[in-house]
């Protein structure tokens, strides 16, 4: 038993030094950057799941942003707390959010995060 405690203890240890957060190919950890604002919008046709877009001050971009996790895989969120805690295993932390609602009645959820610190 004490045996499995350590090795739980040594994959938790692993898994944060191996935090990553990869927007489009870019390991956004690895950069120079202190803020990144997650935003978040209502899934086509999807009462549960939401899309994540995640600006780290990058160009802008028509194409279909991809956000994958340490080990490759695409990330997907059922919900904005769930992207939140997502970005909190990685290194960010919330700082602050607001809401914006377009005229057709669309809402946006915008989160500012900041790296932590180390």
């Amino acid at each position: 038993m004490k045996n499995l405690m350590v090795m739980a203890a040594l994959s938790l240890f692993s898994f944060g030094a191996q935090s990553q957060v990869e927007v489009d190919g870019t390991n956004i950890n690895d950069l120079d950057i202190q803020y990144i604002e997650m935003v978040g919008q209502s899934k086509v046709l999807s009462l549960t799941k939401i899309k994540i877009f995640i600006d780290f001050g990058q160009d802008f971009s028509f194409k279909q942003q991809t956000v994958r996790t340490a080990d490759g895989k695409n990330a997907a969120f059922n919900s904005i707390v769930d992207a939140l805690n997502f970005l909190d295993a990685n290194g960010w932390e919330y700082v602050n959010n607001y809401i914006i609602q377009d005229n057709s009645g669309a809402i946006t959820y915008k989160y500012l995060l900041r790296k932590k610190a180390k």
